[in-house]
């Protein structure tokens, strides 16, 4: 349910995409994303930064877009989110000396501080190359290209790239059991 609840607003973006035009569409993401965080609440889920960070840019730029009637700000909604998401990771793991990743999924996975640091600069580079290559599409390529790479693109680069990641951290990963035993 989870799953289907964090991609139903970009399912519902390219929807409503197809069968009416970007301004459309962009009303549909806004609504979606609002709804998203209202079901995330009454299922007492966890909404992260990110889901707050996404939420903002969504409202900010999908209301721009609509008010101006001018296709150019959802575009780079995408590529501000995830600078926006970069700018955390690297303030998280510079200010705090801890990476946010490792704040987030350290209860579950056990790695070397040295690793979630690795891990935490390889997504910072990685949403970085994701924003440039929005901004890319977005500035030189058709509409139709724009919105199948938002839809297809970002996401199947993500999956890859979270493979990668769960591999990075299979690799590196230590047993705490094994670890307090050592220890002792």
């Amino acid at each position: 349910m989870l799953f289907v609840l964090e991609y139903l607003p970009i399912a519902l973006f390219f929807v409503f995409y197809l069968l009416g035009d970007i301004f459309l569409a962009t009303g549909v993401l806004m609504l979606g994303t609002v709804l998203q965080i209202v079901a995330l609440k009454f299922m007492r889920e966890v909404i992260t930064p990110r889901h707050w960070i996404i939420l903002w840019m969504v409202l900010i730029f999908g209301s721009i877009t609509l008010f101006l009637h001018d296709e150019w700000f959802i575009k780079i909604k995408v590529s501000v989110i995830y600078v926006a998401i970069a700018l955390f990771l690297l303030v998280g793991l510079w200010w705090k000396k801890r990476s946010p990743l490792q704040q987030f999924l350290g209860e579950e996975i056990n790695l070397p501080d040295f690793a979630w640091r690795r891990l935490t600069y390889a997504w910072v580079i990685f949403t970085l190359a994701l924003a440039a290559v929005n901004l890319y599409i977005a500035e030189r390529m058709s509409l139709d290209v724009w919105v199948n790479f938002k839809v297809f693109g970002t996401l199947g680069a993500t999956l890859v790239f979270t493979i990668f990641t769960g591999a990075y951290m299979f690799k590196h990963h230590t047993d705490r059991d094994k670890d307090s035993e050592e220890i002792e």
